[in-house]
């Protein structure tokens, strides 16, 4: 079973894990070799579903906070332990949000790509 799936459908990439994942810079470079193939990928706002994602390792998290992406980045899930995630995933020098409901995250992402673009994409770590 993949670790995750990617939909690119209305101008957003949605990646969804696999629920009970271990997040570790080996999926995350996965993940990464993955959305480059997308056109535009920088560019394109993300809708990244947590749901269910049993852990983010350190150097994981580490690599997610010095990650900036141009485009606004909604992070969702509804269990506890998504939200403890998203916390520090909204710590990145993207602009980031948690949303409860993927309703939320996809109202705030369409009017979030209207606003001024962040700054260039910089990639601090081998993760993308």
């Amino acid at each position: 079973m993949d670790d995750f799936t990617i939909d690119h459908a209305a101008g957003v990439l949605e990646v969804t894990w696999r629920p009970g994942i271990v997040i570790g810079p080996a999926e995350l470079d996965v993940l990464a070799n993955t959305i480059t193939h997308f056109p535009h990928w920088h560019r394109t706002p993300m809708l990244v579903r947590l749901d269910l994602v049993r852990h983010i390792t350190p150097s994981a998290r580490q690599l997610l906070v010095a990650y900036r992406h141009l485009a606004p980045i909604a992070l969702t899930g509804n269990d506890p332990v998504d939200r403890v995630l998203a916390a520090f995933i909204t710590q990145s020098r993207s602009r980031t949000r948690y949303f409860p409901r993927t309703a939320e995250a996809r109202t705030w992402l369409s009017s979030a790509r209207q606003e001024e673009p962040a700054p260039e994409l910089v990639a601090s770590s081998s993760w993308l």
